[in-house]
């Protein structure tokens, strides 16, 4: 049903929220997760100095454990603040693509003039859901970074 410029508009689209996206993901990984990591690191080695040559397993085992909750409390909320993201976004989309599909009728499928309005119309909502798509991913930041500290 799609014609090869609204595909191309499309990708288009979902390739800038698709970068946008890594984009801050990748500054997170960077300037939060990094950090919290080497702090981990840091702290399983100390684990290690306390127990000495003399320190039970389990005792370094706990102690390790410990110091990787934060990083990993961080990590799962990342991933989970990323699956909710795309699953918004996802089901945005479809019902742009629900609404288009609404919109045919069997008269229109063989006039170009009014399927270039349906399609039109769903470049348009697709466009919309991803602008709006775009402005959550502040407040998606300070959740994600809400849990790093």
């Amino acid at each position: 049903m799609a014609s090869p410029e609204l595909q191309s508009k499309v990708t288009q689209l979902t390739a800038k929220i698709e970068g946008d996206l890594t984009s801050m993901m990748d500054e997170i990984e960077r300037l939060k997760l990094r950090p919290l990591g080497r702090k981990m690191h840091t702290c399983i080695i100390s684990c290690y100095d306390k127990a000495g040559k003399n320190g039970r397993k389990e005792q370094i085992e706990q102690c390790s454990q410990q110091c990787q909750i934060p990083y990993q409390t961080a990590g799962n909320a990342t991933q989970q603040e990323i699956t909710n993201f795309q699953n918004r976004l996802n089901r945005a989309m479809m019902q742009c693509n629900d609404d288009a599909q609404g919109m045919v009728t069997p008269d229109m499928q063989d006039d170009p003039r009014k399927m270039k309005r349906v399609e039109d119309s769903l470049l348009k909502c697709l466009e919309g859901a991803i602008q709006n798509s775009n402005g959550g991913l502040k407040p998606m930041r300070q959740r994600i970074e809400s849990h790093m500290s």
